[in-house]
């Protein structure tokens, strides 16, 4: 089914996108990446790039650097970027397995060595690296990025999960909702049939657990590490099995 012939029917009504509007990755950090930034709406004009918000959810336990330090202002950061330590000014976020951190475009951020988290973003190219940890071997972007930089944005990233709606058979809770993707956490204890939503696809990321996704007749298993796309026009989904999953759909 591809967006130029289907569009519609696999985005949801109303949608309109010349490319698949959203990304999703498996990050595994065996050591330290980049302190970046990607610009926002309201930046990326005039930087010529594409903006990007992501949300981070923690698979297993780990730890994440996201925007600054109560007491670091754009000061202290370009201080910190001459003396080849900018992490210093940046607030360091220790995640449980579970929790989820949003990072809207204009956020400075870096993931920790040991950390596995599933992305959510917008489908983006445009990143700026402000400090490699000495590696050397990718160029920077100072310039850009504090032009990118959203120096007012305080708001913490971390996000607790709000309880949506729970019964016998399932619960799900919204870990992100933006202008730019929804990320529900859903827990299955035996099976649910899910409302279709005409509006936008739905995309399931299988965290734990074992079962059958059906969507319009049409059986998958599943088991954890897989991802089913679900298009608008679905009219029947339904999930069999004890399992947690992360469902992304658009606003």
């Amino acid at each position: 089914m591809s967006l130029a012939g289907h569009g519609e029917k696999l985005l949801g009504e109303g949608q309109k996108f010349d490319r698949f509007p959203l990304l999703l990755k498996i990050l595994d950090a065996k050591e330290d990446l980049s302190i970046q930034v990607h610009p926002n709406e309201e930046t990326a004009p005039a930087l010529k790039g594409e903006p990007k918000t992501e949300m981070w959810y923690a698979i297993e336990k780990g730890s994440v650097y996201a925007g600054f330090k109560k007491e670091a202002g754009k000061e202290e950061f370009l201080k910190a970027i001459q003396a080849h330590s900018p992490q210093e000014a940046l607030e360091k976020i220790e995640m449980e397995a579970g929790e989820a951190v949003y990072i809207p475009g204009g956020k400075v951020h870096a993931i920790c060595a040991g950390s596995l988290l599933f992305e959510v973003q917008q489908n983006s190219n445009t990143t700026y690296r402000i400090y490699d940890w000495g590696r050397g071997n990718r160029p920077l972007h100072t310039k850009e990025a504090l032009e990118a930089i959203d120096w007012y944005d305080r708001h913490p990233p971390k996000k607790a999960p709000q309880r949506i709606e729970s019964d016998l058979h399932h619960q799900f809770q919204i870990l992100a909702d933006s202008p730019f993707f929804i990320v529900d956490k859903i827990d299955v204890f035996d099976h649910w049939h899910i409302a279709a939503i005409p509006k936008t696809f739905q995309i399931y990321f299988f965290l734990k657990g074992e079962g059958s996704l059906t969507v319009d007749g049409c059986r998958e298993e599943y088991r954890p590490g897989m991802t089913f796309l679900v298009p608008a026009s679905a009219q029947r989904i339904e999930l069999e099995g004890k399992c947690e999953a992360l469902r992304i759909r658009l606003p």
